[in-house]
């Protein structure tokens, strides 16, 4: 049990992994702006559509190529029936009936299934299906974005017989069985249940080892679950499995032991059992691999040792494999957020760089975006492979380049003919080390240049402070390369030297991304923060032509849009922003004017978010304490009790209760059963042990040692004490 418990965790912990990989890739997909658009589109081979709908084949990255566990994910389009993968795209009846059909499932069926519900994170369990001609078992994780009405959802098939294979690891013994079962109970994949059905539930075991009746047979049950979503990991062994085993030790020792006596070797007996003993305890925790016989011959004792021992050795060679090559996608999934502004708090990046193994000193950084000149959309297979090339000629010269102390550069593929140089170090002041970057890139355009006979253009963001902060120098390097007039003789521009010849606004979409992140949040310091630098980019420097002003405005009227969410009830409470759109909209209305109405809304919006943040934190709090007041005399109540209560992981109320009282549960339940106590041991004359029972405790013992613990002195003292003061 001890083995299945170890196997388990390192299960879960595998599986937690993959799926959080699925869900990124989900939620990165979800809010993609061409995903987006064809939501609406209802013929989407007419007019400009076919090629908008090229574009969006060819940007989809073909995940399978890094990640075995995914045998496929489709985009479908509820609005125009339209099914999307990399390098595929069907009608709903084509998909089904060439790409992807489920044995069990109709045409009609599954399509009604797809599109009448809205699914968050949703997986499906594992289901038989023919991909591509071939036989498949997957698990299907499901994604909707987009309105009910014309949107979309993303599918992710994913292999159910790598989870099995996985599964198949843990000794299950004869008549086992192993799962994975959601929080709900709903089994997502199992081995050794008969019959195969999906709608099976989860046991009703608890944590850790127990026992149950399943099929006739007591089983020995191991359980974790996932703190990452709660999802529930079970093997069960047959107790008489397990015990026939534990008479074989038992026989062969009674065995040894005789013999040992008939022929009066006492001595060698004893010699030969004392050097058996740590063999076969080490025998013990080796799992039978499947085919193995239940007993080991005893000829073959050090073989099968060594053989096991080398499986175990081949198996987490092969993970600590896998894992490696997860680090390079990783790696990548880390620069885009950052570079996006998808990190609120220098935690969470410092959280991000340890787990994708990336490392960013000093307390300065700056972003150059390098564009490859000659090469423009469409790409063929020929322009990319050369891209491939003349980026890799990059990366060795990057590599090879003797570079300053003060600055480290790491180099982030943003795709096609891209290529971002992250510059960070430390360095007294933001001047000197912008300083230094303008040496280092001119010597590094230099080294360019004698290498590779490629057009570049470099085009540098500001100087940035903070990790969190790293968007804004992307942004403003991103501007650059689409507004600057770029020539030879000026093959890199800075954006603080840099005069536009062209007036535009600044308020990239990395930009509106982060504000309406940071309104819906009820993050305000940070919201202000970023509204004075869109206001500073806007008009610090010199005041924005009308028509210019207008566009901006325009934008952010879109932005606080997509900021007000509907809600369920019948009375629409962002009614006064929409109100505030239409008036901005209004072509009298001064732009100036218009843009600080706007500016004010969010931020009033943001207060909004923050307020029902705040309300709904106070109302659970109060839900909680209100259940210990009640439930406190049960012994049984515990953090998973509190947990199943407000619906959520122990781990998220062990930390808000914390966050709300200032006390641990454990104290504050502690705290209400001493009240209790020392009210009943002054005002009755009941005997303590049943004084004990009524506050929660199983035992007098137990309540005695609490009782003097939280008091400092016993519970009778405490009586008498009492009882002289009312006197």
């Amino acid at each position: 049990m001890k083995s299945s418990e170890a196997a388990l965790g390192q299960i879960r912990e595998a599986l937690d992994r993959r799926f959080a990989e699925v869900e990124t890739i989900a939620e990165q997909m979800s809010s993609e702006s061409k995903i987006q658009s064809f939501q609406f589109v209802k013929d989407p081979f007419q007019q400009t559509n076919p090629y908008r709908l090229w574009d969006l084949e060819k940007s989809l990255f073909d995940y399978r190529m890094s990640n075995h566990f995914i045998v496929d994910y489709y985009i479908a389009y509820k609005t125009s029936g339209m099914f999307i993968s990399p390098r595929k795209v069907y009608n709903a009846r084509q998909f089904y009936s060439l790409q992807l059909r489920y044995d069990d499932l109709s045409y009609e069926e599954w399509y009604a299934q797809l599109f009448n519900q809205y699914y968050y994170k949703t997986y499906k369990p594992g289901m038989p299906v023919q991909y591509e001609g071939k036989p498949y078992s997957v698990v299907s994780y499901m994604q909707s974005f987009g309105t009910k009405d014309s949107g979309g959802v993303i599918t992710v098939l994913i292999n159910n017989q790598q989870i099995q294979e996985m599964l198949r690891h843990i000794d299950s013994e004869r008549g086992g069985f192993a799962y994975v079962a959601d929080q709900n109970g709903n089994l997502i994949s199992q081995i050794g249940m008969e019959p195969n059905s999906t709608d099976l539930k989860a046991l009703p075991i608890g944590e850790g080892f127990s026992q149950f009746q399943w099929n006739g047979q007591r089983m020995l049950i191991t359980q974790t679950t996932s703190s990452y979503n709660g999802w529930i990991y079970v093997s069960a062994q047959p107790e008489a499995v397990v015990l026939e085993k534990a008479n074989y030790i038992k026989e062969l020792t009674l065995t040894v032991f005789i013999l040992a006596l008939i022929a009066g070797l006492f001595v060698a007996g004893f010699l030969a059992y004392r050097s058996s003993r740590p063999v076969f305890k080490m025998l013990q925790l080796l799992p039978l691999r499947a085919g193995d016989q239940q007993k080991r011959p005893l000829g073959n004792l050090m073989d099968d040792i060594r053989s096991s021992v080398s499986a175990l050795v081949e198996s987490h060679d092969a993970l600590n494999s896998r894992l490696e090559a997860q680090i390079p996608l990783l790696r990548n999934v880390f620069y885009d957020r950052l570079l996006q502004g998808g990190f609120t708090s220098k935690e969470e990046v410092d959280a991000a760089m340890e787990h994708s193994r990336v490392e960013l000193y000093g307390e300065n950084l700056a972003i150059a975006v390098i564009q490859l000149r000659g090469y423009h959309a469409p790409y063929n297979e020929e322009m990319l492979l050369e891209l491939d090339i003349v980026k890799l000629n990059i990366r060795d010269v990057i590599g090879r380049i003797s570079m300053l102390e003060e600055i480290s550069p790491q180099v982030h593929d943003l795709g096609e003919n891209k290529l971002a140089l992250l510059l960070h170090g430390a360095g007294p002041e933001a001047e000197h080390f912008m300083e230094k970057v303008r040496l280092l890139l001119y010597q590094l355009y230099a080294e360019l240049k004698k290498a590779s006979n490629a057009g570049l253009s470099l085009a540098v963001g500001t100087c940035q402070t903070r990790l969190t902060e790293a968007y804004r120098s992307y942004g403003e390097a991103e501007f650059l390369l689409l507004h600057a007039a770029w020539n030879d003789q000026q093959p890199i521009l800075f954006y603080d030297t840099t005069e536009l010849p062209v007036p535009a606004y600044f308020y990239p979409s990395d930009v509106e991304q982060r504000l309406i992140q940071l309104v819906r949040s009820g993050n305000r310091p940070e919201t202000v923060r970023l509204m004075d630098q869109i206001r500073e980019k806007n008009g610090g420097v010199r005041e924005l032509p009308a028509v210019v002003e207008r566009l901006l405005a325009q934008e952010l009227c879109g932005t606080l849009m997509k900021c007000c969410e509907p809600s369920g009830s019948g009375e629409d409470p962002l009614a006064e922003e929409l109100e505030v759109v239409l008036k901005a909209s209004d072509p009298a209305l001064p732009s100036t004017e218009a843009i600080h109405m706007l500016f004010q809304t969010l931020l009033q919006l943001c207060r909004k978010y923050e307020e029902r943040k705040r309300s709904h934190n106070d109302s659970l709090a109060g839900k909680l304490i209100e259940y210990i007041d009640r439930h406190y005399p049960d012994p049984d109540l515990s953090l998973s009790i509190l947990a199943g209560e407000a619906k959520t992981s122990e781990a998220y109320v062990s930390f808000f209760f914390k966050e709300q009282t200032g006390m641990n549960f454990s104290d504050y339940l502690e705290n209400v059963r001493m009240k209790e106590a020392k009210r009943l041991l002054a005002h009755s004359s009941m005997p303590i042990s049943e004084i004990a029972s009524l506050t929660g405790y199983l035992s007098l013992n137990t309540f005695s040692r609490a009782f003097k613990r939280a008091n400092g002195m016993s519970a009778t003292e405490y009586r008498k004490e009492s009882c002289v003061r009312e006197a």
